[in-house]
């Protein structure tokens, strides 16, 4: 023992201990280049990253990701391969993705809980939300490929073309330019669905122009170019605004259901708009545009030119009143800006339920028809959070589970995937110890009456919530609690939706969170969700599950669906065509043999 010590100052003394503590020069996690000790000469599943020395060496690009995502999905078929599973094999004519912007874990947690004490179903805890139940989840790595915190626009590029970008861009890899409108450009899903016949649409609570929706059409240097007016001087000429992609080119043109909010950016501002409640934040303006286009009339003109089944309305009535087994293209624009937060709608709007259930049945074409896709999103989860309006954030999680439980009543579980995920989540905290069933918009310690400050169930690590509870005036003498006591909140200031929880960095936006999001999956496909991938792999479950895009023919799945499919419309026709004969055959018969 003494000779070892002696051996160990040496060396500390020499100054070789601090030698043997340099990281690796090669990190690589879940590695699609290169060897390993993988079964199948493989490290791993995921990109290889590099030291910033030679970073440079690996362009993440749309190849690059198109590789991650192909690799992910072989590595799971044969994962299920060797578990004698096959469902991974069934096929989907419908897929439906529901984005609830911003819904990270601590969000669904709150947010079911929030459900069950709002419609009183007992303490609130043991609530579901209607996605809880699905068979199959996994979790998403959500990063840009230049940010470790992500936006919504880089991580909607993702989940809807497969391949990972920058923060800020729309339907462009990471090659973009803001000189070359076709340098990085990329295919969404609704391109693939629409190039194997089926219908297509997008639902939001947000702006139609807004990150999430603008990727399933749109290709755009950065995400702010919704009007004219937003695209920068070196590029006019070059980018098209993200509302006249939506009228001028696939896929966009070519969308059955465009229902959000968003008239401004298409020209089509409605000067005697209310608004009874003031909400706060970047988000609350809104561009117009400077050409004088009516985009949302060109669009509803283009159709009629096309069929005389298209429809444009502005108010909830008007959409209730579609018929959405007649209307093939139906277009719905309710706000300037955002749709009202659903826990202060205003007088005309609708509800992302209705919207759902709308979108389902113009889309919806019966057992003939090739199927279809449709994005939903909640985008009212983020803007809450960004604005500590936890109350607001969490109501809008409760409507996105009620357009979920419409979606599951309205379609067939045997052919139609069913994803719910989040596109990143946020800085909020879900914390400290409160009794059981105590709202979960309350105080986490008023059960506690030694502490020395009450605080809330539901805070964020920053954001405006930071300049509401500073204590300033209120502060007592000799106190080194900065915060202002909860109890000084009148119970109406609480329970209003612009009441601001407390956030301890003071920011006039909150932030995004890093953490991985939950996947929910159910229906034909919803196998391939598990374990924890890159958010762009959902592309490809849906690209490989709808037998559209790059998967389609990964391998001889699709085929053999479609040629099964084809003989049983084959078969269906016959017996079709012999029943309908069965009426004329015994009239013949009565005629002549009796």
């Amino acid at each position: 023992m003494h000779s070892v010590l002696l051996i160990l100052a040496a060396v500390c003394a020499a100054g070789a201990w601090a030698a043997t503590v340099q990281p690796p020069p090669v990190i690589q996690t879940l590695s699609t280049a290169g060897s390993g000790s993988g079964s199948d000469g493989d490290s791993g599943i995921g990109p290889e990253f590099r030291l910033e020395a030679d970073k440079e060496s690996v362009l993440e690009d749309a190849p690059f990701w198109r590789r991650v995502g192909l690799k992910q999905l072989g590595k799971t078929i044969e994962k299920a391969k060797r578990a004698k599973e096959n469902s991974y094999q069934h096929k989907a004519k419908n897929i439906i993705i529901f984005i609830g912007d911003g819904m990270g874990l601590s969000t669904i947690s709150a947010g079911r809980i929030y459900k069950g004490q709002y419609l009183k179903h007992g303490h609130g805890e043991e609530e579901m939300l209607s996605f809880d139940e699905f068979p199959h989840t996994g979790l998403a790595k959500t990063y840009n490929v230049d940010k470790q915190v992500p936006d919504s626009a880089g991580t909607a590029t993702a989940i809807f073309t497969g391949v990972k970008s920058d923060y800020g861009a729309i339907g462009m890899d990471t090659t973009r330019s803001k000189l070359n409108a076709s340098q990085g450009r990329l295919d969404s899903i609704m391109d693939w669905a629409q190039r194997e016949g089926k219908r297509t649409g997008v639902v939001t609570t947000t702006r139609i122009t807004h990150a999430t929706p603008a990727a399933t059409f749109a290709r755009v240097y950065h995400r702010d170019w919704e009007c004219d007016t937003e695209v920068p001087q070196e590029s006019i000429g070059i980018h098209a605004d993200i509302a006249r992609q939506l009228v001028e080119n696939a896929p966009g043109n070519r969308l059955n259901v465009v229902l959000g909010g968003g008239l401004s950016p298409m020209g089509a501002f409605n000067e005697s708009e209310v608004q009874t409640v003031r909400f706060e934040g970047g988000t609350e303006t809104i561009c117009k545009r400077n050409d004088e286009r009516n985009l949302a009339k060109e669009w509803l003109q283009r159709h009629a030119n096309d069929s005389a089944d298209a429809a444009l309305v502005y108010t909830r009535e008007q959409l209730l009143k579609v018929d959405v087994e007649e209307v093939d293209h139906l277009m719905g624009l309710f706000r300037n800006n955002h749709i009202t937060y659903s826990i202060a709608r205003e007088q005309g709007e609708p509800s992302l339920q209705e919207m759902t259930e709308t979108a389902i049945g113009v889309l919806e074409r019966g057992k003939q028809s090739p199927g279809y896709v449709l994005l939903v999103e909640g985008g009212r989860i983020d803007q809450g959070h960004h604005q500590n309006y936890a109350r607001a954030a969490l109501h809008e999680v409760y409507e996105l589970d009620l357009a979920v439980q419409a979606a599951l009543k309205m379609t067939d579980s045997e052919e139609t995937l069913i994803l719910v995920t989040a596109d990143h989540s946020h800085s909020v905290t879900f914390n400290g110890y409160p009794e059981r069933g105590a709202d979960i918009l309350g105080a986490a310690n008023s059960h506690k009456p030694k502490d020395p400050m009450v605080y809330e169930t539901i805070t964020y690590a920053n954001g405006p919530g930071y300049f509401d509870h500073l204590a300033n005036e209120t502060k007592p003498a000799n106190s080194s609690n900065v915060w202002m006591p909860l109890k000084l909140y009148t119970k109406e200031q609480t329970e209003s939706p612009t009441y601001r929880h407390m956030a301890t960095l003071a920011l006039k936006d909150e932030t995004h969170g890093g953490e991985d999001v939950i996947v929910f999956a159910s229906g034909p496909g919803s196998s391939l969700v598990r374990g924890v991938f890159e958010q762009n792999y959902l592309a490809y479950v849906m690209s490989y599950a709808g037998c559209m895009g790059p998967a389609k023919n990964f391998d001889d799945s699709c085929n053999r669906h479609l040629a099964t499919a084809g003989g049983n419309k084959a078969e269906s026709s016959a017996a079709a065509l012999r029943l309908s004969l069965l009426p004329l055959l015994a009239a013949w018969l009565i005629a002549h043999l009796l």
